[in-house]
């Protein structure tokens, strides 16, 4: 597809206010959406700022922490950078860029097509922005924990230092952001987004789509917790309602300058990529024959032919061996060209699995987990024709129902590697599988991992409602 030249102005637009919030106190979260800045401003910009601000989020930093925190990535040898994610050593410096991005950034955005589009009628915008608000929602409070809510974005109603609402009131609020969307979409009388949509190109009918596959995740995760609500919501969504073959929420990079994927950029800044495959992964593909592995790492890196992982953590640990074998990221995980993606067609089908099987229709599960399996392995270049995959370990279904559970997380696990890195690492902390040792380099004590990232050190500073820090150790609320 050739990036025309508006689609271009957009993306700089949205660049310039990416590098802008980087240095923003979390005051700026609460600025009014409609300001000088705005007043001129059209939905259209709203949407593709917004949309490729939360690109560079998932793309970027909370790929980098999620593909440590999920053992798909470690430390090369030679290099520094990553030490402390191999030690699991955060604090709230590492937040700072992305919580700003997010909420002075993205959800600001999105705040302004809310209250924009509503008072011109545009609910088609409106639908998509309150769907991108329950994600982007969601995530936040995903990785950190409680975050501000209900009170986020009301600078104008003199609300400066917002309280931070509970795990159990976002869900909730996420899923009313959700039901109020789908209710917005399929207004033919309304404008249709287009190439202003860089995430389904003005296709309301995924959009539809990707908001009841996040209502899906959202019963989902809190299924542990409050299983009653979880079936309460997925009674509300079929399979055909859902994300499904090749049909995957996500953001598309080119090889233009201003245009590159974020991840990649600044990896070229660097001049290096210091990320290499771990042991966990690499061993895991390697005993199975699995054919994804060569679309997540490459083979020829440094030492023997094939897939060659490093102890997560061994590095940073010190006295790793520079010149060990070892593989590094693959170009279609880390290229110029390669997309974020926010939720995929095999995600999408897992969680129809897991779905499946808390209603006890085995048989529906099935089949949802096989596709999961076969969405994964198309999308990553392998043929499955003529494979007999399901016959036996380790893709094979099993009679026992806890079993295909750990099944499926295993496999989302596989399937998300290098593409969907931190949703790996929240699904990780939900399901406990595949069981991992900690980094050799920990400095959290034996047997422990992180389950949250401490808040921005600036919102710490700003908002005389700042709750505290938690323990990195502290679990979420849907993991209790």
């Amino acid at each position: 597809m050739k990036f025309n030249k508006i689609y271009k102005l957009v993306f700089l637009f949205a660049g310039i206010l990416i590098m802008n919030s980087s240095c923003k106190k979390w005051l700026d979260v609460n600025k009014d959406p409609n300001d000088l800045e705005f007043e001129k401003g059209k939905v259209e910009f709203a949407l593709t700022s917004s949309e490729y601000t939360i690109a560079y989020v998932v793309g970027n930093r909370y790929q980098e922490i999620g593909g440590f925190l999920s053992q798909y990535w470690t430390q090369l040898p030679s290099a520094t950078q990553y030490y402390d994610y191999d030690k699991y050593s955060f604090d709230g410096a590492d937040a700072n860029r992305e919580w700003a991005q997010m909420y002075a950034g993205a959800l600001r955005d999105l705040n302004y097509i809310v209250t924009k589009g509503t008072t011109d009628g545009d609910s088609n915008y409106v639908a998509i922005a309150k769907i991108l608000q329950a994600y982007s929602y969601q995530l936040v409070s995903d990785v950190h924990g409680d975050v501000p809510f209900s009170e986020a974005l009301k600078a104008q109603d003199g609300i400066i230092s917002p309280k931070y609402d509970n795990q159990e009131l976002i869900y909730d609020g996420c899923l009313v952001l959700l039901n109020d969307a789908i209710a917005h979409l399929n207004n033919n009388d309304a404008v249709v987004p287009a190439s202003d949509d860089v995430i389904f190109h003005g296709d309301m009918s995924l959009w539809y789509k990707f908001a009841n596959s996040l209502k899906m995740k959202l019963a989902i995760r809190q299924s542990k917790v409050r299983p009653a609500t979880a079936i309460a919501i997925l009674a509300t969504v079929s399979a055909s309602d859902c994300l499904s073959s090749g049909e995957n929420a996500m953001v598309q990079f080119y090889d233009v300058i201003g245009n590159k994927n974020p991840l990649y950029t600044s990896i070229q800044g660097v001049g290096v990529d210091n990320n290499i495959a771990s042991k966990a992964i690499a061993d895991s593909l390697n005993a199975w024959g699995d054919l994804r592995a060569t679309y997540f790492f490459d083979e020829e890196s440094f030492g023997a032919a094939g897939i060659n992982g490093t102890q997560q953590g061994a590095a940073a640990y010190g006295g790793y061996p520079s010149n060990a074998a070892r593989s590094s990221l693959a170009k279609t995980i880390v290229g110029a060209t390669v997309p974020v993606i926010l939720m995929s067609a095999s995600e999408s089908y897992f969680l129809q699995a897991e779905a499946n099987l808390l209603a006890g229709a085995t048989t529906d599960a099935q089949v949802s987990y096989e596709e999961g399996v076969v969405e994964s392995m198309t999308y990553c270049g392998v043929d499955t024709t003529g494979l007999d995959l399901f016959a036996a370990e380790p893709y094979m279904w099993s009679a026992d129902p806890t079993m295909n559970k750990q099944q499926i997380a295993v496999q989302k696990w596989v399937s998300m590697c290098g593409l969907q890195n931190m949703e790996s690492w929240i699904e990780l902390r939900r399901t406990g599988y595949p069981v991992l040792n900690p980094s050799k380099a920990t400095v959290l004590g034996a047997g422990l991992f992180p389950m949250r990232i401490p808040y921005s050190q600036d919102e710490e500073t700003a908002n005389s409602n700042f709750p505290g820090q938690k323990a990195i150790t502290d679990r979420m609320w849907w993991n209790q």
